[in-house]
């Protein structure tokens, strides 16, 4: 895997759902131990083609851009 440039990495991609609400419905339970608004997991969240938890800063060769505004999730595969 080679990075093409800094803007393709899982933050910008389709494929990738960091949002708190969608992590906590993923991971039940997340809640009686922190929340997925806590700080210490930056920006990471879920890769909906691979079924990983990723890094933001991830790259993979499968990378499709966002669309700009939207909050991209397990619907945008």
């Amino acid at each position: 895997m080679s990075r093409k440039s800094n803007e393709e990495c899982c933050l910008r991609c389709a494929h990738f759902n960091n949002s708190p609400e969608y992590l906590e419905s993923v991971f039940k339970g997340l809640t009686t131990l922190s929340s997925a608004y806590s700080s210490v997991r930056k920006q990471d969240g879920i890769c909906s083609l691979r079924d990983l938890y990723l890094s933001a800063g991830g790259l993979c060769e499968d990378f499709k851009p966002a669309v700009t505004g939207s909050t991209p999730g397990p619907e945008a595969v």
